[in-house]
């Protein structure tokens, strides 16, 4: 029995004492930088946005964030800074969800550093529940997020992180160029994608096609304007109210016309729903004094342009800088202000519902 304890003791002692040594070594090269900016090796940034922006949130220096979804991320923020004097960390999340992005505004706001929000509202973003998150990579890492200290192990005792921080030590020493120390460029995709109204065609056709054999794009997706009035009540303008000191820059994306058409002529109860959600967010907004409000959405010069777009609703870095130039000169043509947030609304609603799709192709410019 004694040997038993002996052993017991030792295999406890020695199991301890490797967790010791993981949690202390990944404390010590911190590869998210969750503790502190990186020092004695090049910045080796993560593309797992969830788990990287926390730690960019708590350690970098900045008076702006870029809150939103793949929609904002081929904003350049040194070219934000350069156009609108700010100091910019883009926060982005690939498929955010508006519980995601309250999450990391959060983490941003708790540090003090805050003067200004870019938010780019991606009406993807407002759909199911309010307390939804992406697990499509895992599940999401919400200790990164709050503000206890002991459920920090989860990321200190994590295997992956330690082999992160045994790559980065490698690297560093071989005087090997991390894959993403670039964190103006991190996540931007602008040169990763052809765009052009060829690469729409092909969608839009092979759509309908789909479509004739009673394919439906659309409907694993929640479009009821109760889900996504919801989303934005709970988890975007909570945070905007309760935040009067900080200016909230907020702006509804130029999709192309072929997102909303595509909806429409799939469902136009749910088309019915995007714009009713336009219009509600548009009257809160509005009703918020540190809010600054624009929309893109219904000036052809950009929408109808799909030689801009990669798909539907993403378009090219040109289409992120000339939303900074708007924003930065507050462009009358896409402010919105109570006399015209209607007129907004419908003039996106008759453009989609009068679209000559065929047209559309045959004159986009080349």
């Amino acid at each position: 029995m004694m040997q038993y304890r002996n052993f017991l003791l030792k295999s406890c002692s020695i199991t301890l004492l490797l967790l010791a040594l993981v949690a202390g070594f990944n404390f010590m090269v911190d590869p998210l930088q969750f503790y502190r900016q990186a020092a004695f090796y090049q910045p080796s940034f993560s593309k797992e946005q969830r788990y990287q922006n926390p730690g960019l949130a708590k350690n970098y220096d900045y008076d702006t964030i870029i809150i939103g979804s793949s929609m904002t991320e081929n904003f350049v923020p040194s070219y934000i800074n350069r156009v609108m004097g700010f100091k910019t960390l883009k926060l982005s999340m690939s498929a955010a969800t508006a519980k995601e992005e309250n999450l990391i505004m959060q983490v941003a706001l708790r540090t003090g550093k805050v003067r200004n929000v870019i938010l780019g509202l991606d009406y993807g973003t407002l759909r199911g529940p309010v307390d939804q998150v992406d697990t499509s990579s895992g599940p999401f890492p919400y200790y990164l997020y709050d503000r206890h200290y002991y459920n920090d192990l989860s990321y200190l005792l994590s295997i992956t992180m330690l082999g992160n921080s045994v790559n980065i030590l490698k690297n560093d020493y071989y005087h090997i160029p991390p894959e993403y120390s670039d964190l103006d460029l991190l996540n931007n995709w602008n040169s990763s994608y052809v765009y052009g109204r060829q690469v729409l065609a092909k969608i839009w056709a092979e759509e309908q096609e789909a479509k004739q054999v009673g394919v439906k794009k659309y409907d694993q997706m929640d479009f009821s304007l109760a889900s996504m009035q919801a989303n934005f009540d709970h988890n975007l303008l909570p945070v905007i109210r309760q935040n009067p000191q900080i200016n909230f820059i907020v702006y509804h994306p130029p999709y192309s016309v072929l997102r909303y058409r595509s909806i429409y002529e799939e469902n136009p109860e749910s088309f019915a729903n995007e714009i009713q959600i336009k219009a509600y967010v548009n009257a809160k907004l509005l009703d918020c004094p540190n809010v600054r409000l624009y929309d893109f959405q219904s000036d052809q010069a950009l929408t109808f342009d799909l030689d801009k777009y990669k798909d539907y609703a993403h378009h090219s870095q040109e289409y992120n800088e000339y939303i900074i130039q708007a924003l930065a000169r507050q462009d009358p043509r896409y402010l919105v202000t109570p006399q015209n947030s209607r007129s907004f609304v419908s003039s996106l609603q008759t453009e989609v519902e009068t679209l000559d799709v065929n047209k559309l192709f045959s004159t986009t410019s080349q």
